[in-house]
């Protein structure tokens, strides 16, 4: 058994643009994506490590408080 299609040459050069319009436009937004998580890394490691604790472990106190007054 054989099954032929005929599609015309337009058909596929336009099938081919929009193909490779999306793969532009998914590629540009992985790499807007790695750029944020680039500049947030190098925010991050801008803090100084002593004040980061420090800053987590009184959010973790302040919600633990928070969670313990929901069963009071």
């Amino acid at each position: 058994m054989q099954l032929t299609i005929e599609v015309p040459e337009k058909d596929l050069v336009a099938f081919g643009q929009e193909s490779v319009q999306r793969e532009i436009a998914r590629t540009l937004r992985w790499m807007k994506i790695r750029q944020s998580f680039k500049k947030n890394s190098a925010e991050l490691s801008s803090l100084d490590e002593q004040m980061y604790f420090q800053e987590l472990e009184a959010i973790r106190a302040s919600t633990w408080d928070e969670y313990k007054q929901e069963f009071v």
